[in-house]
């Protein structure tokens, strides 16, 4: 018996999945007052969930308080608009 092809439907390839999938945080991150190493920790941190804020926080020169803040400010506790 022949194993049968699998035929994958238009638009779940990989390269579309990423996309949807970083569209995610970027929607979030709107509306917000966040400076540019703000905006590229928090997107660091929904990127590498296995970094600690602190390891994130130095690497891009933002507070490790403030970073932490504004992560569970914008992704666990979003606000009802």
């Amino acid at each position: 018996m022949m194993p049968q092809l699998v035929t994958i439907p238009v638009g779940h390839d990989a390269a579309t999945r990423h996309q949807r999938a970083s569209a995610v945080p970027v929607a979030a991150l709107r509306g917000h007052d966040l400076t540019v190493a703000e905006r590229s920790a928090l997107l660091d941190c929904y990127a590498n969930s296995d970094r600690t804020f602190l390891e994130i926080a130095t690497t891009h020169g933002v507070d490790r308080e403030r970073l932490q803040e504004l992560w569970f400010d914008i992704f666990l506790a979003p606000s009802r608009r």
